[in-house]
């Protein structure tokens, strides 16, 4: 989200888009993969064919989709792929301290649920003839929010409960170390992810400090 080089949010939106063609159905990453061409039409070809204010404004909002893009393809990728248990399981055997374990066990196991959470609500909503969509959030955004939004909230204050109890029933307000009964490896796969990672890190790093 900073102000890093075209060159380098391409390549980090390239990593993402073979992180999505792995780990996600072929209309996902596709739907992805053209948004992501829109605006890059939209910032590199639309200014030489088309001079005008509005283009200029097009490339300007091309400068944060893409960003945003990356953002959220990531996340879904990650939703895609994590497994609470297999985090917890790295995260013990890495010896984490419990500020760290604790808040990542929580949040990767949180917005899956929230997510469930919120459609389980439109569904209940659509069932009763409301359909929650974009059209009604527009046309009425105050009941949106008193038939959405706030059985959403009050989902979400369960959840963390939820996840409270269930993360000191594994043990991590323990004051022993934790052992693991699903051990995991090192891989090569794993060794790729984190060298193209540390480029992308490294190749940050050149750019501020040149």
């Amino acid at each position: 989200m900073g102000s890093g080089s075209t060159s380098l949010v391409l390549a980090c939106l390239g990593v993402v888009a073979v992180s999505l063609a792995l780990t996600t159905r072929p209309k996902t990453w596709i739907g992805w993969l053209v948004f992501v061409l829109v605006w890059v039409f939209c910032c590199f070809a639309l200014p030489t064919l088309w001079r005008s204010a509005v283009s200029a404004f097009l490339v300007f909002i091309a400068f944060w989709m893409f960003r945003f893009a990356g953002v959220f393809g990531s996340a879904v990728a990650a939703i895609k792929v994590l497994d609470v248990t297999r985090v917890g399981s790295v995260l013990t055997q890495m010896h984490a301290p419990r500020v760290v374990q604790v808040p990542v066990m929580v949040v990767v196991r949180f917005f899956p649920m929230a997510v469930c959470e919120l459609r389980a609500i439109v569904q209940a909503m659509t069932l009763r003839g409301l359909r929650p969509g974009a059209r009604l959030t527009m046309r009425h955004p105050v009941r949106t929010g008193e038939y959405v939004i706030i059985p959403f909230l009050a989902s979400a204050a369960r959840i963390a409960d939820e996840l409270s109890a269930a993360a000191i029933i594994k043990g991590l307000g323990a004051q022993k170390s934790r052992s693991t009964l699903d051990p995991s490896r090192f891989r090569v796969g794993d060794a790729v992810v984190l060298t193209v990672l540390v480029a992308l890190i490294a190749w940050r790093v050149v750019e501020v400090i040149a």
